[in-house]
């Protein structure tokens, strides 16, 4: 006992000193255990101690390496509910290298099996009043261990570790706890002794349904009220009341508005002086847990009746071989019953296999060699289903009464830490499936001819990539092999198109209505061609995916084109024509009756020169009359020499007090060394008149116009018309020359007079062209060639 005194008092005063220093609770805890390990000659050590509840309170090492102390707080962090009693069933004692213990901790058992794998362990238990706890002490060599003194020593060791645990937490307490009371997400509720709530944080009361803590409190009893069954609360209180606390207890809660919710309840008494005053506790709202778990069961469930039904034949062995499961198909597959092969090991005897070498026995044992022995010669193949299971196919000439062709595959079945635990094997009768397979590829041969020897583009296409796709389409748009092509059919159309096939596709995919047929152009070899797309869904493999056929109609869009100019001609010639027709006889009358103004007014009438200008107006308007008719004939017209920049002035002349040009600005910029050109007077009188008269109506009247002429080297003449009007778009520009088709506003233009204007410089061997830019005006380009000179072709840029 003297011995046992010097031990307590050594320890006590060294371990006073450490609760004297300033340090925290993890350096004084490291502290004493350092300082307990060298009085006893360890060489490293590790303690723990857990509050009520199994709730880790401190986790220490000492000369420990940092995988052991990682592994030590993984063990110590996740103890049972109580972890004082298997600490008590190892004792006060020291293990031997390799002395297994037996704790019922199995987590506790495999970590001290490490700690003592080739060194000795002093295992000292720590009870305390709060909880319980532990001390190892790993030693290389055999030590000198009195357990007497090991337990004295532990004694003091654990007033000491009290001291400085209660102390640290007399210190946070009180602003930990109310920090943890108001931001928890779980319930933290204070109850008297006769369970009325005394306080509640804001979670309990979301949880509760309730705006307020002031609104929970000023109930009567809400804590009785809370529960969904009044027999709960009382048995609730017995619970407590008997064993001090309770730890997820499970009852059903209801909210404000009466909607019930499941909870569990971690709580415990609170005392004063030894006396129960109230409870304080967590609830936790387990509602989506316990309706999970609901699930869950009834998944199982569904799975179990899942399997009984269907027609593939399944069987379950636990790790010890024994069958667990054998569903209604394994019954008529093999003639087994279930009462005959449940709780058994026969399944070798079932498929007429040695004993112990079924492919799901085999899988079980992890026995590679045997599992290559038995059925290398029967297509033994990994199984794509699952990782380490293997699949095989066999013959076999009585099975349940009839040979069969069977496919079977087997699989290891899992925990969550990846241990196995058992093996699945699902069986099928492939003899229905050879026929099926033999049938599957006589139609896919038929059809793969049908589709080969189609003349149209076919190809079958996923979310992104083409799948497969006939010659016919790899000629279509050059290909040698669709595997370049990421981006499927998109990826081969002219980028022109790409937006409107997009927008064709989503509709399609909407299944809005929308035309299946799709215009649009390709690309081969760089170049584009017109193409047509007709669209399908479909399925492959198992997913969605769309078959096209795709035309080139190319050819046709050129028949077309030219039927169409060809109607455009005729419809334009007809109604030049009929124009003509209509209105040559009235000009007639009004040139007429002019003449005779003007020779009963004289010369000297101050009228005359107006009758002179309407005179010569109408045969300008015979003039382009006659212009319609030669558009319609397609007559050769009668050419002379003429000064271009005389018949331009001319021109401008005959609209001098017109209204449409008062307020336009006319800039002349006329070369003055152009040559004299061979050619129709009226016709570029007309086509120059409708230049002026177009560009001031572009500009409403309002704007400035640049008339511009010059020579060119080799004798052609170019005449510019610009004006300062709004311009027009892409669309505009390329379609401005065609008949009937105008800018202006409805009864305001035919669309001919840039058509006719057209063909007029045509027939003199020029070119006309536009360039305008929106908002920025444009300018008509005008160039006649030298006499005898070819067609000068060249579009204008300004």
């Amino acid at each position: 006992m003297g011995e046992i005194a010097k031990t307590i008092n050594r320890l006590a005063e060294e371990y006073r000193f450490v609760l004297a220093g300033a340090n925290g609770l993890p350096h004084q805890v490291r502290s004493l255990l350092g300082i307990t390990g060298s009085y006893f000659g360890a060489d490293a050590g590790a303690l723990a101690m857990w509050q009520t509840g199994a709730q880790l309170a401190v986790c220490s090492t000492w000369a420990f390496t940092q995988a052991q102390a990682k592994r030590m707080r993984r063990v110590f962090g996740a103890p049972p509910v109580c972890p004082g009693e298997p600490l008590a069933r190892i004792g006060a004692r020291l293990l031997a290298p390799q002395e297994p213990v037996d704790s019922g901790w199995l987590a506790l058992d495999q970590y001290v099996s490490t700690l003592n794998q080739r060194n000795y362990l002093g295992v000292l238990p720590l009870p305390w009043a709060q909880g319980s706890g532990a001390c190892f002490l790993v030693f290389k060599q055999q030590p000198q261990w009195d357990e007497e003194e090991a337990r004295a020593g532990a004694n003091v060791l654990i007033l000491s570790l009290s001291s400085a645990f209660n102390r640290s937490l007399a210190v946070r307490h009180s602003d930990d706890y109310r920090r943890i009371f108001q931001y928890s997400r779980d319930m933290i509720y204070i109850s008297s002794r006769d369970g009325r709530w005394v306080d509640v944080n804001e979670a309990g009361v979301k949880m509760l349904g309730y705006d307020s803590v002031e609104e929970v409190l000023a109930e009567p009893d809400l804590g009785k009220a809370a529960y969904f069954k009044p027999q709960d609360r009382a048995a609730f209180m017995e619970a407590i009341e008997r064993d001090g606390y309770v730890l997820d207890y499970e009852v059903a809660f209801k909210r404000k508005d009466g909607t019930p919710i499941d909870v569990a309840i971690t709580s415990q008494v609170r005392e004063i002086d030894g006396k129960v005053v109230g409870y304080e506790g967590i609830i936790k709202d387990i509602t989506r847990r316990k309706r999970a778990e609901v699930r869950a069961a009834q998944q199982q469930r569904m799975l179990e009746s899942i399997l009984e039904v269907m027609p593939v034949a399944v069987f379950v062995l636990d790790r010890d071989h024994t069958v667990r499961y054998w569903n209604r198909a394994c019954e008529e597959l093999t003639g087994w019953n279930k009462s005959d092969i449940l709780e058994t090991d026969r399944v070798w005897e079932v498929f007429h296999r040695p004993r112990g070498v079924s492919l799901a026995d085999v899988i079980l044992d992890g026995d590679n060699e045997r599992l290559q022995k038995f059925y290398s010669k029967e297509r033994l193949r990994p199984s794509p289903l699952a990782e380490d299971a293997w699949e095989a196919e066999a013959h076999f000439g009585n099975l349940g009464g009839k040979a069969r062709e069977l496919f079977f595959t087997a699989a290891p079945l899992k925990d969550s830490g990846g241990q196995i635990i058992g093996a699945v094997e699902a069986i099928v009768d492939s003899s229905q499936i050879k026929k099926l397979e033999r049938r599957l590829a006589e139609s896919e041969a038929l059809y793969r001819t049908l589709v080969e020897s189609n003349r149209e583009g076919i190809c079958l296409q996923d979310d992104q990539r083409i799948i497969f796709a006939n010659s016919s389409f790899m000629e279509m748009f050059g290909l040698s092999d669709v595997g370049g092509v990421r981006g499927g059919i998109l990826e081969l159309l002219d980028p022109g198109c790409k937006k409107e096939y997009l927008q064709w596709m989503r509709a399609v995919w909407s299944e809005d209505g929308c035309d299946r047929v799709f215009e649009g152009q390709g690309l081969r070899d760089g170049l584009p061609f017109d193409l047509e797309i007709t669209v399908g869904a479909t399925e492959h493999g198992s997913r969605p995916a769309w078959l096209f056929n795709v035309r080139d109609v190319t050819f046709r869009k050129a028949i077309e084109e030219q039927l169409i100019r060809s109607e455009r001609l005729a419809a334009t010639g007809k109604l030049a024509f009929d124009v003509a027709h209509e209105v040559n006889n009235p000009l007639g009358g009004i040139l007429t009756y002019a003449h005779l103004m003007a020779e009963d007014m004289g010369e000297a009438s101050e009228l005359y020169p107006m009758v002179e200008k309407i005179i010569k107006l109408t045969n300008r308007c015979r003039i382009i009359v006659r212009g319609l008719l030669d558009f319609a004939r397609r007559d050769e017209p009668q050419k002379e020499a003429m000064d271009i920049n005389r018949v331009l002035k001319e021109t401008l002349s005959l609209m001098e007090g017109h209204m449409i040009l008062r307020n336009v600005q006319v800039v002349e910029d006329f070369d003055q060394g152009l040559p004299y050109f061979y050619g129709h007077r009226s016709k570029l009188e007309q086509v120059f008149l409708n230049m002026l008269v177009n560009a001031a109506e572009a500009m409403e009247g309002r704007g400035r116009l640049d008339i511009r002429t010059m020579a060119h080297n080799g004798g052609a003449i170019e005449i510019q018309f610009a004006d300062s009007g709004p311009g027009m778009d892409e669309e505009a520009v390329g379609r401005v020359f065609e008949p009937f088709y105008t800018t202006k506003g409805r009864g305001r233009g035919t669309g001919l007079g840039l058509s006719i204007s057209h063909g007029i410089i045509k027939q003199h061997g020029g070119t006309i062209a536009v360039e305008s830019v929106k908002g920025l005006g444009t300018t008509f380009r005008i160039v006649l060639p030298s006499q005898g000179d070819e067609v000068i072709t060249e579009r204008c840029f300004t």
